[in-house]
């Protein structure tokens, strides 16, 4: 009878040992036990017997797994399915190459367009309270109808603190200009504002020196920036004691330094130089307390209970709109309320009313879509070359589904390769983006670097590597996996009971779609270049070639006039003129009353004063009647003044030009005759209509601007620097600023020119990325055709019929994406151009030329493939046959 081992021994094994490895284990023992009982017997073999279980207590054979059957390491599988992408990439230099290159531009595009999208977000969100601060602007009732302005009456500030317990503090900001000084060094600010002692309050603008509690409580204090500083006291002013130091003000004015403010963040919508105090300017300005004031800007800072809760926040913004009528009862005015978070991307308001840089929303939402729309390009790409080399991969899917691998393993080995090749595309991107930082910077107007130090922006890397990766190989890896080994290593059928080839329709699919984005971009560029080059060539009205403005500050608006005199005696000057505007971008607009006027019958007509020299000067044209005059006392009498309309104007009376002269016409109380009508011309951008304007004539009014005229063959640089003599002589005090008014006229168009050129080169990597996808697909089509090829030329086929063989089957599919992109360009452009009332319209040679351009570089890029394979040796293809 064979003895047996202790049971509870065994019972013991078996609940700690490891499964896989328990019937060989036990084997062992049971053979060892034996051989024990026969040497040494049962009492002892039961001893020894014991002590070897017990010796089994050991990490490598206790039980950690369920299953009978250990997995692989994680870390071995990983590392195989590593080396196997490795060795995938490598032995398809050229496809792996296409792949990295495509990917990699559409990676970086993507990244560039989400630094500067990034950017313009951040605006203003570095305050603590932003979600808390909002505006107060005001829907405004004018003569021709309702307008949106973001200025308010002074008042209205501490009359929203008492009567709104939802508001925790307010603060008005306004514009002010003027020098500051001290001792013998005087400097002008660019910005400077006047706010309320709450705006350290309310914003999260620091002071490196002072109390930002107290500043600007006096009206007799000052607060200025860490740049002004530094003029004013020299690179070390922060060793020095200049708190509590006399500041001059102008000419007149003197202030005591409360604070220096660390110079505001580039991203903030309120910028400043030098802060004065409100209370100063009640002090000085009785203007400022009067509820027709509209002058301010008034920013409040909500209770957090309110800003949390949308349903309070409209009942207090429904309560704020009727705000002034409790204090104007005529009036037909309503408040409501601007989030801070808009500001800078959402302002859009009449009568330039709203100050300081800003931004648009929907040229944001333009970059958002050219960056996808590359990436999503490149994305293509990479499933159309995965797909199309489904037939060299599905052996390899067949033998290791043979040899036991699950699906799952399979997917996670493509979706691995993919990530592996998104990785290395990532890394090119950061190259090529670092590279062409400066070069985007450029295009977008802003001085973006990569955050590399940011954990932030390597949490998004990684994300954006993420998604990549699966957008890329999500499809090639399910496809691939779905293969049946059975059918796919006899090389006819798949899963499906299909061909290998049956991606053929999706590939072509994804062709289509990534040339009609391509060709769409192309087609936008086109549009894009075609309306600047309408609005840089459209007759204004006046010359402004070689017209120049130089800006009156101080007094010499006052005196003017002895400037002028002084300026036209200088070498190189035609025409000389004063105005109050530069003719660029006008909006001072008024009510006017006119002879025959209907009831009821009102609207707004812009103006400027200016004096007899101006039509000459600016190269205006007369409809009717005279110019201005010096020897004619009533064009300049305080009584009966004189007037000079444009034809719109003239229209808008009910007068033809001829009609219009000699009609009186009052315009802020003094009543006068028009003596002469000008041709109309574009004042604004010519995103508007012409509208109503008037001049007037009078000198002893202030004027702002100064025009000169420029004699031809003149040296502008010679006349620049006579101007700036000349001026220094009057006014000794303040900087000489002056432009041309032809380069400020075309910088009102610098954010379309800046999305003209992003649009046009992104459609050119667009059409490149596609190509490089194209390139790869046509390799294979002919590589995959190479024996057929071969058959032809010995049957005699010419290269051409073959090249045009293997050619036209892509150029097919890229005149389909012709089609489909037309109307997807025209439907956008067409939206962008009714921002403009003066527009191009949209021909056929636009849509013309953009789809010539693609098919061109189609051609070349497949033709390339079709030629080398046309003038492949037959020999060498039909060998192996």
């Amino acid at each position: 009878m064979p003895h047996i081992p202790p049971r509870l021994a065994d019972r013991l094994l078996t609940w700690f040992c490891a499964p896989h490895l328990r019937e060989d284990v036990l084997g062992d023992l049971h053979e060892r036990y034996a051989l024990r009982v026969k040497r040494l017997g049962e009492t002892r073999a039961n001893g020894r017997y014991w002590l070897d279980v017990l010796a089994y207590v050991r990490p490598e054979f206790i039980k950690r797994k369920p299953s009978e059957y250990a997995n692989p390491a994680m870390t071995s599988m990983l590392r195989s399915y590593l080396t196997i992408a490795f060795r995938t990439l490598l032995k398809n230099k050229g496809y792996s190459a296409i792949n990295s290159i495509g990917l990699a531009l559409g990676i970086a595009c993507c990244m560039a367009i989400g630094l500067y999208v990034f950017d313009e977000w951040q605006y203003d969100r570095f305050h603590a309270n932003f979600n808390r601060i909002y505006r107060v602007v005001e829907h405004q009732k004018q003569a021709d109808g309702m307008h949106n302005v973001a200025v308010t009456p002074g008042p209205l500030a501490p009359t929203l603190t008492n009567d709104f317990p939802e508001v925790e503090q307010t603060v008005r900001i306004g514009r002010w200009s003027g020098t500051v000084g001290y001792k013998q060094t005087v400097a002008e600010a660019t910005e400077m504002l006047i706010v309320d002692p709450s705006f350290f309050r309310v914003f999260d603008f620091s002071l490196v020196a002072g109390n930002a509690q107290k500043a600007l409580s006096s009206p007799n204090e000052i607060v200025i920036s860490e740049r002004m500083a530094e003029r004013l006291f020299g690179p070390n002013w922060a060793q020095q004691p200049i708190i509590g130091q006399s500041i001059d003000f102008t000419k007149d004015d003197h202030f005591t330094l409360a604070g220096v403010a660390k110079n505001p963040p580039v991203r903030s919508h309120l910028q400043f130089d030098v802060l004065l105090p409100y209370k100063w300017l009640e002090k000085t300005d009785e203007w400022s307390q009067k509820w027709n004031s509209n002058s301010y800007h008034t920013y409040i800072l909500l209770k957090p209970a309110l800003a949390d809760a949308s349903a309070d926040l409209a009942r207090f913004e429904a309560k704020l709109s009727g705000q002034l009528k409790h204090y104007q009862s005529d009036t037909e005015n309503t408040l409501y309320l601007q989030p801070l978070r808009d500001i800078y991307l959402r302002s859009v308001f009449d009568f330039q009313t709203d100050w300081g840089q800003r931004s648009d929303i929907l040229y944001v939402r333009i970059f958002l879509a050219v960056g996808f729309i590359v990436l999503l390009i490149a994305i293509v790409n990479f499933i159309n070359l995965a797909t199309a080399r489904a037939s060299q991969r599905a052996r390899e899917v067949g033998v290791r589904k043979t040899v036991g691998a699950k699906r799952s393993g399979i997917v996670i080995q493509f979706l691995g390769e993919s990530l592996l090749m998104t990785s290395l595309a990532v890394a090119i991107s950061l190259v090529l983006l670092q590279t062409s930082m400066p070069l985007f910077n450029d295009l977008s107007g802003k001085s973006l670097e990569l955050p590399l130090h940011e954990p932030m922006f390597w949490l998004a890397l990684f994300g954006l590597t993420l998604v990549v990766s699966l957008l890329t190989g999500l499809y090639p890896a399910f496809f691939l996996s779905s293969f049946r080994p059975v059918q796919v290593l006899k090389g006819t059928v798949n899963s499906l009971g299909l061909s290998v080839k049956s991606g053929r329709r999706f590939r072509q699919s994804l062709v289509v779609g990534q040339f009609s984005l391509a060709i769409a971009l192309a087609i936008g560029s086109v549009v894009i270049y075609r309306q600047l080059a309408f609005i840089q060539d459209k007759k204004l009205g006046f010359d402004q070639s070689k017209l120049l403005y130089v800006r009156m500050k101080g007094d010499l608006r006052f005196n003017a006039l002895r400037l002028k005199r002084e300026v036209e005696k200088l070498p190189g000057v035609a025409r000389v003129s004063a105005t109050t505007s530069d003719l660029v971008d006008i909006t001072n607009s008024s009510n006017i009353e006119w002879e025959g006027q209907q009831p009821n019958d009102a609207f707004l007509i812009t103006n400027m004063n200016v004096d007899a020299d101006f039509v000459s000067t600016t190269g205006m044209q007369l409809a009717a009647g005279r110019n201005f005059s010096w020897r004619i006392p009533s064009d300049t009498s305080a009584t009966m003044g004189a007037f000079l309309i444009n034809e719109t104007a003239a229209k808008r009376m009910g007068w033809t030009p001829e009609q219009a002269i000699g009609k009186r016409i009052r315009f802020w109380g003094p009543l006068g005759r028009v003596v002469g009508v000008l041709k109309d011309f574009h004042f604004r951008p010519l995103r508007v209509s012409i509208e109503p304007f008037l001049f007037r004539f009078r000198p002893d009014n202030p004027y702002f601007n100064m025009l000169v005229k420029t004699a031809p063959g003149a040296s502008s640089e010679r006349v620049i620097a006579g101007l700036s003599v000349a001026y220094k002589k009057f006014e000794p005090v303040s900087s000489f600023q002056y432009g041309f008014v032809d380069q400020d006229l075309d910088a009102q168009y610098r954010v379309e020119q800046r999305t003209g050129r992003i649009i046009l080169y992104f459609s050119i990597l667009s059409i490149f990325v596609s190509c490089l996808g194209l390139f790869g697909l046509a390799a294979f089509t002919a590589e995959q055709r190479t024996k057929e090829i071969g058959v032809r030329k010995v049957l005699g086929a010419s290269v051409a019929s073959i090249v045009t063989l293997l050619s036209k089957d892509f150029l097919k599919l890229v005149f389909v994406a012709i089609v489909l992109a037309c109307p997807m360009a025209w439907y956008a452009m067409n939206r962008w151009l009714q921002d403009f009332a003066y527009r191009v319209d949209i021909e056929w040679w636009m849509f013309a030329l953009a789809g010539l351009l693609s098919v061109t570089v189609a051609l070349l890029t497949v033709s390339f493939q079709s030629v080398k394979a046309a003038l492949m040796n037959p020999a060498k293809s039909l060998r192996s046959e």
